[in-house]
């Protein structure tokens, strides 16, 4: 079983990406199917709908506010961009996924006096990312 962590997240253009991996408290790639309906014949057959996948690279991190070169900052002046991104769950399994995303803006505050400013976050993610299947033996 693969556990997540310790592992990467890199945001931003290949040269100038930002890492966040020391920020994120959850992360993941995850996938949403869109399927039509089917078509019924009147000879009584059947065509399935057409499926389509979209994907989003979903989590929580804790925001950096305190600097205008952290994430925070980067969402708030790139909020819609498309930018690159390479996620490694498990840097030792060395599975990863990369691709473009487009950067949303990172929630602003807290919950409560003295709770760590922390923001869900729901990037879409444009095409299918491409996997970079690791090496290790199960």
């Amino acid at each position: 079983m693969t556990t997540l962590g310790p592992g990467t997240l890199k945001i931003g253009p290949t040269g100038t990406e930002i890492d966040v991996s020391c920020l994120i408290n959850n992360a993941r790639v995850e996938t949403d199917k869109d399927q039509d309906d089917a078509r019924y014949h009147l000879c009584g057959t059947s065509t399935p709908g057409k499926i389509t996948y979209s994907y989003k690279l979903t989590g929580n991190i804790d925001t950096d506010s305190e600097t205008d070169a952290g994430i925070f900052a980067y969402s708030q002046d790139h909020a819609g961009e498309s930018v690159a991104f390479e996620f490694t769950p498990n840097t030792a399994a060395g599975t990863s996924a990369s691709g473009t995303l487009v950067i949303d803006p990172l929630d602003f505050g807290a919950d409560e006096f003295g709770a760590p400013m922390d923001s869900d976050f729901e990037f879409s993610i444009i095409g299918k990312p491409t996997f970079d299947y690791g090496t290790a033996t199960p």
